[in-house]
């Protein structure tokens, strides 16, 4: 698996392309999800994400995977279902399109929390959790997909509960350099292999 694919609206995902090594997953899922989902992560992104999770339980803090692989198929049934309620506009700025989601990866996921034994359905940048998740999860390789101010460059409006695996290297390097989005990172790569002879 190549942890730093870029999945975004112009680079798209085969209608078929289905993760090699996915693993079912169980976590506490939110009122939301559909009682039909299964979730399902790649196999070495849960073993990570399982050990950050245990290190934000040292903190009293309880974060669960909510929403994680989805595919072709079921990201086209959420699409539909947001763009009935909401209007095509705010779908396409809060929901990606078919085959331009990075849940199709089995790389990406969004959060859930747990406070006082409750499910918090709601969450937000202001959670305790998130913040938390915002300045450590680059340690266990991800990286906050669709942050604050980079709208114009991701193409999503800001979404603090989105999380994607990149690898520790590239999580790190992103951290250590100010980089937050992962096309802003790709281009600096390119470039970067552009200069080297």
């Amino acid at each position: 698996m190549d942890y730093q694919i870029l999945v975004n609206k112009d680079n798209i995902l085969n209608k078929d392309y289905v993760p090699e090594d996915l693993v079912e997953i169980y976590e506490p899922a939110g009122k939301k999800m559909d009682p039909n989902y299964i979730n399902k992560l790649d196999k070495f992104v849960y073993q990570e994400f399982k050990e950050m999770q245990k290190d934000a339980l040292l903190c009293n803090y309880e974060i669960f995977v909510d929403s994680s692989y989805r595919s072709f198929d079921y990201q086209q049934k959420v699409f539909d279902e947001i763009e009935a309620k909401k209007g095509l506009e705010y779908a396409l700025r809060y929901c990606a399109l078919p085959g331009s989601s990075e849940h199709q990866t089995g790389l990406a996921f969004d959060v859930i929390v747990r406070r006082d034994g409750v499910l918090i359905e709601e969450t937000n940048e202001n959670d305790p959790e998130l913040i938390w998740l915002r300045d450590n999860s680059y340690k266990y390789g991800f990286i906050l997909r669709y942050p604050k101010g980079k709208e114009e460059i991701t193409g999503y409006n800001f979404e603090p509960w989105h999380f994607r695996y990149v690898g520790r290297d590239t999580a790190l390097k992103m951290h250590d350099s100010g980089i937050t989005t992962l096309e802003e990172y790709t281009i600096t790569k390119k470039d970067v292999k552009k200069i080297k002879i």
